[in-house]
């Protein structure tokens, strides 16, 4: 009777040891798979954002308030950086800027800091003036992003057509009165209207009257 009850305190026993090394993660034999789910099962940590820019959310609450970004560093301007050697820039470039996006000079129309110079000129109705960007060589028309861009009709008759409409007149009645296709003058009215904000001041001045610097 005492041998039963010892051996029944005895499975008792390691029965309740086998248990309490389970329950503290202390069992050799448990599978390795079991111990990566469970820590994966774990929530993920979270990111604490040192600024409202970091924060999704507050980036875009925050959209259209008064957060202090980082200004991009000031261009520094192409006399400073071209060497002195060289024939000096004798056209006007006030008012152009280089079309090219991945030049750092995109966009300045100041003529004192873009890169901007002259390189001829091309047409046979009337000479158009070409830029050159020195930085980036992009080559360009003074007549892009304007109205006349690409147009064989000399840039005053095109001026005048444009001036009529836009004192009224009809495009059947300047198509009567000037000559042209209504069609055409549509097209010029349609470019007129479209054209970009760089090139509205002067896109009814002929690009053939630009004025030397010197």
């Amino acid at each position: 009777m005492a041998l039963h009850v010892y051996v029944f305190l005895l499975v008792v026993c390691l029965l309740f040891s086998l248990a309490l090394l389970g329950r503290f993660d202390w069992f050799p034999l448990r599978p390795s798979s079991f111990r990566g789910g469970a820590k994966q099962s774990r929530l993920p940590r979270l990111l604490k954002p040192r600024t409202p820019l970091d924060c999704p959310a507050c980036h875009l609450s925050c959209a259209h308030s008064s957060i202090v970004r980082p200004t991009p560093a000031p261009v520094r301007p192409w006399c400073e950086v071209k060497s002195r050697r060289g024939a000096p820039k004798r056209v006007n470039t006030e008012g152009y800027a280089c079309p090219n996006q991945k030049c750092r000079y995109f966009g300045n129309t100041d003529a004192r800091a873009h890169a901007l110079v002259g390189d001829g000129k091309h047409g046979q109705a009337e000479r158009i003036q070409t830029f050159r960007g020195p930085a980036c060589r992009t080559t360009f028309s003074a007549r892009r992003d304007t109205p006349l861009y690409r147009l064989k009709t000399p840039s005053q008759q095109v001026t005048m057509v444009l001036s009529a409409l836009a004192e009224g007149l009809d495009a059947s009645a300047a198509s009567r009165i000037f000559g042209f296709r209504q069609a055409t003058i549509t097209t010029w009215l349609t470019r007129a209207g479209s054209c970009s904000d760089l090139a509205r001041p002067r896109f009814l001045s002929s690009p053939a009257s630009l004025s030397p610097v010197g």
